[in-house]
C-alpha cells in the first residue's frame, strides 16, 4: 500500500485535474442518458458511453451504487456528472479492474465529489517512480485510502440481491503485461449473469477455460480489451454463450478497436453486439430482457 500522502499533496493533485476538467469538459445536460436510478428490487447495470475507456455503474435495487472503472482523466468527468445528475451521493464500492489511465483516470473526478465506502483494484504493482506520473498519483489518491483492498480470484462481494464473483487474477504473481492482470468479474442478480472481462486477453481466457468453463456462462458479456484482436478467442464466445455483448469503445479508435475478427466471432455465435459509440449509454435491468440504449443502430 502506498504511503499516506500529505493533505496538501493530495489537494494539489485534485486541483490539477480540476483545471483539466474546466478546460476540457463538455456541458452535461443529461440528454441521451436513460436514468433508472432507484429501481426497487430491480438491479440494473449501466454501461456508460465515455469514449476511450470503460465505466460501468451497477445499482443493486435497494440504493447501493457500485462503480467499476471510471473512464480516462478527461471522460471521467462525464461519469461523475451522470451520477450527480441521477442523485447519487454515496458510492458503496469503487472497483478499478487495472490501473491503466482509460480505466482508472476518472478517479480524480470521482473521489473529490462522492463518499466512497470501499475501494478495490487488482493490486497491480506500480513502481515508486513510474514512467508516467499518473500512475504515482493514482497510487497516492486511491491506494492510500484506509478502505482500499486488493481483489483476487475467489473473492466475493455482495449487496442486496446482487453479488460479484472475482474470477481473475489468480495467485500472487503478476504478468509484465498489465492487461493480463485485469480483474475479471461476474455480476450475478435475479438469476442472470453479466461477465465483465476488463482488459483481459485471450491468454487469460485460456486459463479460465482450463479451470472451469462452466463458471464463464453469462447472459451478457462485456468484451475484453475493447474488442481488440488479442482477446475474445474463437473458443471464448462459445463457452460464455452470451445473448448480448457490450464493447466499450470510441469511434475511430486510434488502435483500430474493435477488430473485425472479434465482431465476426460474436455474430457467428448468435450474440447481439452493442458498440457504445454507436448505441450510447446502455442499461441492462436484470429482470427486463435485453439492454436498452440511448441511441439506435
Amino acid at each position: 500500500m502506498a504511503q499516506q500522502p500529505a493533505i496538501e499533496g493530495r489537494a494539489w493533485i485534485y486541483g490539477l485535474f480540476a483545471v483539466l476538467v474546466l478546460v476540457s469538459r463538455p456541458a452535461f445536460s443529461g440528454q441521451g442518458f436513460k436514468v433508472t436510478a432507484g429501481l426497487a428490487n430491480n438491479p440494473a447495470i449501466h454501461f456508460l458511453d465515455i469514449g476511450e475507456g470503460s465505466a460501468v455503474w451497477l445499482e443493486d435495487g435497494s440504493g447501493n451504487n457500485i462503480l467499476i472503472d471510471t473512464g480516462n482523466p478527461v471522460s471521467g468527468n462525464r461519469v461523475s456528472e451522470i451520477l450527480k445528475w441521477a442523485g447519487v451521493k454515496d458510492i458503496d464500492t469503487l472497483i478499478i479492474t487495472h490501473p491503466h489511465p482509460d480505466h482508472m483516470g476518472g478517479v480524480f473526478h470521482i473521489l473529490p465529489h462522492f463518499h466512497v465506502h470501499h475501494l478495490y483494484d487488482n493490486g497491480q504493482p506500480i513502481p515508486s517512480i513510474p514512467g508516467c506520473d499518473i500512475y504515482r498519483w493514482y497510487a497516492q489518491v486511491f491506494r492510500s485510502n484506509k478502505n482500499y483492498k486488493v481483489l483476487k480470484r475467489g473473492g466475493l462481494l455482495g449487496w442486496h440481491g446482487v453479488s460479484i464473483k472475482v474470477l481473475w487474477p489468480c495467485g500472487d504473481g503478476y504478468s509484465r503485461n498489465w492487461n493480463e492482470n485485469s480483474l475479471v468479474l461476474k455480476v450475478m442478480a435475479s438469476g442472470k449473469d453479466a461477465l465483465l472481462m476488463g482488459d483481459a486477453t485471450s491468454k487469460v481466457e485460456g486459463k479460465l477455460l482450463g479451470m472451469n468453463p462452466d463458471i464463464l456462462k453469462a447472459d451478457l458479456l462485456m468484451v475484453g480489451h475493447h474488442g481488440a484482436d488479442d482477446a475474445t478467442s474463437q473458443a471464448f464466445p462459445e463457452a460464455v454463450d452470451p445473448k448480448w455483448a457490450i464493447i466499450p469503445v470510441n469511434k475511430d479508435n486510434i488502435r483500430g478497436y474493435p477488430a473485425s475478427r472479434v465482431l465476426k466471432r460474436l455474430h457467428d455465435n448468435g450474440t447481439e453486439v452493442y458498440l457504445l459509440y454507436v448505441r450510447g449509454d446502455c442499461t441492462w435491468k436484470f429482470k427486463d430482457g435485453g439492454p436498452q440504449c440511448s441511441r439506435g443502430d
